[in-house]
């Protein structure tokens, strides 16, 4: 069981924050070198989200058991983490759309990715609360 001084979950919890920071510069539109602020954003905060996942987060199923509730809850929002960069990917408007409307402060309306970077983000935001949870209360 990860604890919150364990390696494994600080670095974890460096990739997440790795991961929010480039959705949020992508978010701000701020063109970012080699990944720019759409797609490739898109795809940089789901490989960094799903690395820190990896290593802090589904790395704890065999020790906790795959039908926990805390790993299921995990299951399910990375589940639907997926199906949003599908949506950003491929400019699913109908699935984004309703998305776009709860993005706070937007001058300009956003692209399907970058919805989806701040459908992503605040995906990533909840499972990192849940692992701080768990890593809090682990004996």
């Amino acid at each position: 069981m990860l604890r919150l001084g364990d390696s494994t979950f600080l670095l974890g919890s460096l990739l997440v924050i790795a991961a929010l920071a480039i959705a949020a510069a992508a978010i701000m539109k701020v063109d970012l070198p080699l990944i720019g602020a759409g797609t490739g954003a898109l795809l940089a905060v789901a490989v960094v989200g799903m690395a820190g996942c990896a290593v802090a987060g589904i790395s704890q199923a065999p020790t906790l058991g795959w039908t926990a509730p805390t790993i299921v809850l995990g299951t399910v929002l990375g589940v639907v983490a997926l199906l949003i960069i599908a949506a950003g990917i491929f400019g699913w408007a109908p699935v984004l759309e309703p998305i776009g409307r709860l993005v706070p402060g937007q001058l300009a309306p956003l692209s399907p990715a970058q919805t989806a970077i701040f459908a992503l983000a605040a995906l990533i935001a909840v499972k990192w609360v849940v692992a701080i949870g768990m890593a809090i209360t682990a004996k």
